[in-house]
C-alpha cells in the first residue's frame, strides 16, 4: 500500500488530510495543556486546604494530644505529599507530552510545507511541458491547414488553362514552403510530445510517488508520535502511583492509630480535680421550739431585766459618738449571731469562750427583749438634744 501508486491523482485530498493530521495533533496538545492546568490547580487547592486546617500554634505543648487529632494531622501531611505528586504529574506531562507535541507540530508543519511545494513544483513543470507540446501541436495543425490551402491553390492554377506559367510557379513555391514548414512543425510537435510523455511518465511514476511517499511517512510518524504521547500521558500518572499508594497507606495507618480509650483517658487526666464528691447533708430539726416548757419563759424574763439601759450611761456614751468635727470612732464589731461565740467571766477576772447550743432559743429571747429597749433609745435621743442645745 503506497500513496504514490494508489493516490497518484489525489494531491488535493492528501493536502487536506495532512493538514487535518496537524490540526488533530495540536488539538490533542491543547487537551494535554488543559489537563496540566487542572493538575496544577488541583495541587494548589490541596495545598491551600492543608494549610488552612493545619495547626498554627507556635508551641508544641499546645498541640492537641488526642489520637484523633494526631491522626488528622498525619492525614493532612500525607495529603500535602499527595498534592506534591499531582505537581509531579503536571510537570511530567508538560515536559514529556505537551512540550514534545508542540515541537513536533512545528517540525511537521515545516516538513509538510516542503513536500507540498515539491509536489506543486513538479505539477507546474508537467503543466509547462504540456503547454509546450500543445503549442507545437497547434502550430503544426495550423501549418498543415496552410499547406493544404497552398496545395489546393496550386492544383487549381495548374488545371486552369488560362493561368500563366508564372502564377503556377508561384503557387508551387508557396506549396513547397508550406509543406516544409508543416514538416518542421511536425518534427517540433513530435519532439515536444515525446518530451511531454517522458516527463509525464516521470511525474506520475517517479516524482509524485516519491513526494507522496514522504507525505505518507510524515503522516505515519505523526500517528506514531501521537501513540507515544498517549503512552507518555499514562506513564506520567503511573510513575507516581507507588508514592500515591504510600500516601494513602499512611492515611489508613493514621486512621488505625485512633484510640478512643486513650482519648477518654486523656480527658480524665486533663480535667480531673482530685477532690472527693461531697458527703450527705445532716438533718436539721426546726420543730424543737414547739415542745419548749414553761421554764423557757422564765429564762427569757431574766434576760429581759438585764436588757434595761441606764439613761445617764447612755447619754455619756452618746457624747463620745459626736464625731462631726472630731475623731471618727472605730468600726464596731459585727453583731453576734445565734451561732456566734459568747464571752463569760471567771471569778478571778479571766474570760473564756462558750458556744451556744440553742440557736432557736436565743432568737426567741432576742425577740422578747426587743420591746424594753425602746425607752432606752428615747432617753438617748433626749440626752443628745440637751447637749446639742
Amino acid at each position: 500500500m503506497s500513496w504514490g501508486t494508489e493516490l497518484w491523482d489525489q494531491f488535493d485530498s492528501l493536502d487536506k488530510h495532512t493538514q487535518w493530521g496537524i490540526d488533530f495533533l495540536e488539538r490533542y496538545a491543547k487537551f494535554v495543556k488543559e489537563r496540566i492546568e487542572i493538575e496544577q490547580n488541583y495541587a494548589k487547592q490541596l495545598r491551600n486546604l492543608v494549610k488552612k486546617y493545619c495547626p498554627k500554634r507556635s508551641s508544641k505543648d499546645e498541640e492537641p494530644r488526642f489520637t484523633s487529632c494526631v491522626a488528622f494531622f498525619n492525614i493532612l501531611n500525607e495529603l500535602n505529599d499527595y498534592a506534591g505528586q499531582r505537581e509531579v504529574v503536571a510537570e511530567e506531562m508538560a515536559h514529556r507530552v505537551y512540550g514534545e507535541l508542540m515541537r513536533y507540530a512545528h517540525d511537521l508543519k515545516t516538513e509538510r510545507k516542503m513536500h507540498l511545494q515539491e509536489g506543486r513544483k513538479a505539477q507546474q513543470y508537467l503543466d509547462m511541458c504540456w503547454k509546450q507540446m500543445d503549442n507545437s501541436k497547434r502550430k503544426f495543425e495550423r501549418e498543415c491547414r496552410e499547406a493544404e490551402k497552398a496545395q489546393q491553390s496550386y492544383e487549381r492554377l495548374d488545371n486552369d488553362t488560362n493561368a500563366t506559367k508564372a502564377d503556377v510557379e508561384k503557387a508551387k513555391q508557396q506549396l513547397n514552403l508550406r509543406t516544409h514548414m508543416a514538416d518542421e512543425n511536425k518534427n517540433e510537435y513530435a519532439a515536444q510530445l515525446q518530451n511531454f510523455n517522458g516527463e509525464q511518465h516521470k511525474h506520475f511514476y517517479v516524482v509524485i510517488p516519491q513526494i507522496y511517499k514522504q507525505l505518507q511517512e510524515m503522516d505515519e510518524r505523526r500517528t506514531v508520535k501521537l501513540s507515544e504521547c498517549y503512552r507518555g500521558f499514562a506513564d506520567s500518572e503511573r510513575k507516581v502511583i507507588p508514592i500515591i499508594s504510600k500516601c494513602l497507606e499512611g492515611m489508613i495507618l493514621a486512621a488505625k492509630s485512633v484510640d478512643e480509650r486513650r482519648d477518654s483517658q486523656m480527658v480524665v487526666d486533663s480535667f480531673k480535680s482530685g477532690f472527693e464528691p461531697p458527703g450527705d447533708f445532716p438533718f436539721e430539726d426546726y420543730s424543737q421550739h414547739i415542745y419548749r416548757t414553761i421554764s423557757d419563759g422564765t429564762i427569757s424574763a431574766s434576760k429581759q431585766e438585764s436588757g434595761k439601759v441606764d439613761v445617764k450611761t447612755t447619754v455619756g456614751k452618746a457624747k463620745g459618738k459626736l464625731w462631726l468635727f472630731g475623731k471618727k470612732p472605730k468600726p464596731q464589731s459585727p453583731p453576734l449571731t445565734p451561732t456566734s461565740l459568747f464571752t463569760s467571766s471567771t471569778p478571778n477576772g479571766s474570760q473564756f469562750l462558750t458556744f451556744s447550743i440553742e440557736p432557736v432559743h436565743y432568737c426567741m429571747n432576742e425577740i422578747k427583749t426587743g420591746k424594753p429597749r425602746i425607752p432606752s433609745f428615747r432617753s438617748l435621743k433626749r440626752g443628745v438634744s440637751l447637749i446639742m442645745g
